[in-house]
Formats: structure tokens, sequence, C-alpha cells
């Protein structure tokens, strides 16, 4: 029989020890997309004083736009691994900004006052939770005219990605993201709703120097589930799959898609 909870626990505990790794360097292997955040910021433009939890918040990135484009905001960062905790604390200070707290914590129980937080927010990060306790707890924590926003990336955009497409077993290995009606199941199984969805495409632009450079150092987490001998198989293919389809290695251009889920009670 299967152990559900063991499968969980050993899942995140790889986890947690692959974001130990790169937390030093995590901000100069991704690329942040600002886009969604004005979006956002559309999206509340009403509300003022706004409490937002920014959820697997990782080393500030994100946190750090919510923090600018939300001047009457008090953040709450969140993140299950306390290496990438420190490394917000110290970035956010850096940028002199003060209205913020962050703490290690897990999405399954976030340790905020019910009906407490005007938005919850989380980028690229879903993945990793327990979705349906996620979602739970988000609906006894969000005040009765909160918002969830959701920003990451689907199953089938993934399959779409430069990665996707050119490097071995990248889309069948990462069985960890969702489909959008998986999505819309989970929301109305912990009575919330998807009020609103907006895909954002973005053209990136790098070259292969650069992009073997992010592969092995586990930009994205999916990298982290090969082991030794199939990575270093499947990156050798990756490169010979450019050199075959782009004729000019220093500026591939691809196509990227995320989706953003605004979720209300």
């Amino acid at each position: 029989m299967v152990n559900i909870a063991q499968d969980l626990l050993v899942s995140e505990n790889n986890a947690n020890d692959h974001f130990s790794k790169i937390a030093s360097n995590y901000k100069e292997l991704r690329t942040t997309d600002v886009d969604h955040i004005e979006y956002i910021k559309k999206l509340l433009d009403k509300k003022s004083n706004i409490d937002i939890a920014d959820v697997g918040c990782g080393d500030g990135r994100y946190s750090l736009e919510i923090l600018k484009s939300f001047e009457n905001c008090y953040l709450h960062c969140i993140d299950f691994n306390e290496n990438m905790i420190e490394h917000l604390k110290n970035y956010l200070t850096k940028k002199k900004f003060t209205n913020f707290c962050a703490r290690a914590g897990d999405a399954r129980k976030l340790s905020l006052e019910n009906d407490s937080m005007d938005s919850i927010m989380t980028f690229n990060a879903i993945h990793h939770f327990d979705l349906d306790k996620f979602f739970s707890e988000s609906n006894e924590i969000l005040k009765d005219d909160g918002q969830l926003i959701i920003y990451t990336r689907l199953r089938n955009q993934n399959y779409k990605s430069i990665w996707g497409k050119y490097f071995p077993l990248f889309g069948d290995m990462e069985t960890r993201l969702y489909e959008l009606n998986e999505l819309e199941e989970c929301a109305e199984n912990a009575d919330l709703k998807i009020k609103s969805t907006r895909v954002f495409g973005h053209v990136r632009t790098s070259s292969l120097e650069r992009l073997v450079q992010q592969a092995k150092g586990n930009h994205y987490s999916t990298f982290a589930l090969y082991d030794e001998e199939t990575f270093d198989e499947s990156l050798e293919i990756f490169q010979k799959n450019m050199q075959k389809n782009f004729s000019n290695l220093e500026q591939i251009t691809w196509h990227d898609e995320n989706i953003l889920l605004e979720i209300v009670k």
C-alpha cells in the first residue's frame, strides 16, 4: 500500500534541500516578470491599508514587487525554507522596506488569524503545496471580500516551454503542476470559486550558454528530480536540440506562458 503521508514528507524534504542549496543565487537563476503585478494592482485598486500574505515567497523577488506596488500594505512573507527567508529579510531590508514580516511556515497551516487577510498571493509555488489544505486554510484566513491570487504554470504550458519542448523528460518529470480544471475542483472543494483567469505570455531570449548554466544550477526544481546520469544525458541532448532548431545560439528566442487566477469566497 502506498503511504501518501510518507511520500509527501520525502517530497517536502527533497524540495527543502533543493531550495537551501540554491538560495544564495536564486535571483540570478530565475527571471522575474512584473506585468502580472500591475494586473493584480488593478484587481485590488479600491483597497487601501491592506494586509497581504505572500506564501511560498522564496528569496523575496515578488515580495519586493508587491511592496513597491502597494504602498499602504503590510506584507506577511511565508516560506517553508529558512534559508530563503533569511535571504528575503536581508534583501528587503537593504531595499529600505520595513512594512513586512517574514518567517518560515507551512502552506497547510499559515498561522495567520482568521478573517485577517485582504489578499493571499503565491507566485510559481503552488506545486509545492498540499493544495486542498492550502485552499481550506486560505478560506479561513481571507476576509469576506478578500482574494486569493495564484500565479502559476499549468502542465500544458510547461510542455510548451523551451524546456518542455527540447529538454528530454522535462514535461513528463514535472508531475506536480496542475491543469485549470484541477484547480477549479480544488477551489470548489474548499468553498472557493475562481472569479477570473488571465494568461500572461512572455517572449524570452537567451544564449545557449546561459540556458545550460540555468539547468545546471537547477533554476527549476524539476531538474532536481533527475538522477545525475539522466540529467547529464538529457542536457547533452538538449544542447543538440538547440543546435538543430536555432541558427543563432547567442539569441535563442521562445515564448513562455503562465496563468493568473483570482479566487474568492
